[in-house]
C-alpha cells in the first residue's frame, strides 16, 4: 500500500497506488499533513514503512506469512554459508565471523535526501555503520518502487551497501516469481566528474516462470562474495574475501513452494493443535492497580527533594 506524498499535503483522501480504496491521511498519518516538515514527521509514525523522497510516496509495508517464510529462508541459508566460512582460517574466516544477521532495523536516511525504509533483511559487520547487503521480498504492486528503494540505501550509505536485492513473488494471476539486484556504480558525468549511481545488476532473473516451473539454469540464482558484505574500508582489497556465497534458483524455487504449502496448510485450518483442553474456562491476568504510595514513604519525598535542591544551589554558588 502505497500514499502519493505530495497528494497528502493538499488532499485529506489520498489515492492507494496499488488501486485500492482512498485512504484517509489522518486516520493513517495522525493529521492533515499540510507541510513537507509534516509529511517527514508523519511518516516517523507510521511503523514498517518506506518513505521515498525521490518518488513522492510513502509505501506502507503490511509483511504477510508467505513473505516472512521465505524472507527467513534466505536469511537462513545466508547465515548458514557465513558460519560455514568463519570455521575456517585467515582473513575470509575472521571477515565472515564479524558479520551477522541484523533483520530489519530502520535505515534513516532523511537528513540527506534519501528518505526512512524498514527492509525485510539485512547483513551488516559488526564495525559497519550502514548494512552491506540488504535483502528485500515484495509483491508485484510494489516492485516499481524498488529502484527508488534501492537508490535510496545505496546512495543514502554513500555505496557502503554493496548489494541490495529484491524477491519478487507476488505477480496476479501468475506463478512467476523473479530476482533483481542493485550495487554502486561510479559513473563520469556529462562534465566529466565522478558520480555514484545505483547500477541494476540482476534485472528480473526468473527462479519461478508463470505455469509454476523452476529456472533449469544451475548458473541462474543469487551469488554473492564475501566481500560484499562491508565497506570497502572492512573488505579490502578486490582479491581478498572473494569466497562466493550462493543460492541456486532452484533452491529459491523451493523455499516459495514450501512457504506456500505452509501458508495454505495454516490457512484451510489443517496444523496440527493439541488434542485436549483440560480446563472449564480461559482467564485473562488480573489488571494490576496502579502503585500507592505509604503515608510515610510519601512524606520522605519533599524531604528528598529540598535536600537536592539545596545541595544544587551550593554547588552552583561554588
Amino acid at each position: 500500500m502505497s500514499i502519493r506524498a505530495s497528494g497528502i499535503r493538499h488532499q485529506k483522501n489520498a489515492p492507494i497506488a496499488n488501486g485500492d480504496s482512498p485512504v484517509d491521511c489522518q486516520e493513517v498519518l495522525g493529521h492533515d499533513c499540510p507541510h513537507r516538515r509534516r509529511d517527514r514527521d508523519a511518516a516517523d509514525r507510521v511503523q514498517q514503512h518506506d518513505f521515498i523522497p525521490s518518488a513522492g510516496r510513502l509505501v506502507l509495508r503490511i509483511p504477510t506469512q508467505l513473505n516472512e517464510w521465505v524472507i527467513s529462508s534466505v536469511v537462513k541459508e545466508v547465515s548458514r554459508q557465513l558460519r560455514v566460512i568463519g570455521a575456517g582460517d585467515g582473513a575470509s574466516a575472521a571477515f565472515a565471523r564479524a558479520v551477522v544477521s541484523r533483520g530489519s532495523p530502520t535505515l534513516d536516511f532523511t537528513d540527506t535526501g534519501y528518505g526512512r525504509h524498514d527492509p525485510d533483511a539485512q547483513f551488516r559487520h559488526l564495525d559497519a555503520q550502514y548494512p552491506s547487503v540488504v535483502i528485500e521480498v515484495s509483491c508485484s504492486q510494489k516492485q516499481k518502487y524498488m529502484p527508488y528503494i534501492a537508490e535510496d540505501c545505496i546512495l543514502g550509505s554513500d555505496g557502503d551497501t554493496r548489494r541490495f536485492i529484491c524477491l519478487d513473488i507476488g505477480y496476479p494471476n501468475s506463478k512467476k516469481a523473479v530476482i533483481s539486484s542493485w550495487e554502486p556504480s561510479v559513473v563520469l558525468n556529462a562534465a566529466g566528474e565522478p558520480e555514484l549511481t545505483a547500477q541494476q545488476t540482476i534485472v528480473d532473473m526468473i527462479f519461478r516462470d508463470e505455469d509454476g516451473n523452476p529456472n533449469p539454469d544451475e548458473d541462474a540464482g543469487l551469488t554473492l562474495q564475501l566481500r560484499d558484505f562491508a565497506t570497502e574500508t572492512l573488505s579490502g582489497h578486490d582479491d581478498l574475501c572473494a569466497d562466493p556465497i550462493r543460492i541456486p534458483a532452484s533452491t529459491l524455487y523451493y523455499y516459495l513452494v514450501e512457504a506456500e504449502k505452509n501458508m495454505a496448510k495454516l490457512q484451510q485450518g489443517q496444523g496440527v493443535v493439541r488434542e485436549t483442553k483440560p480446563w472449564v474456562r480461559k482467564r485473562r491476568r488480573q489488571e494490576t492497580p496502579p502503585e500507592e504510595l505509604h503515608d510515610s514513604r510519601e512524606a520522605k519525598f519533599p524531604k528528598i527533594e529540598e535536600s537536592v535542591m539545596a545541595q544544587a544551589e551550593k554547588d552552583a554558588s561554588s
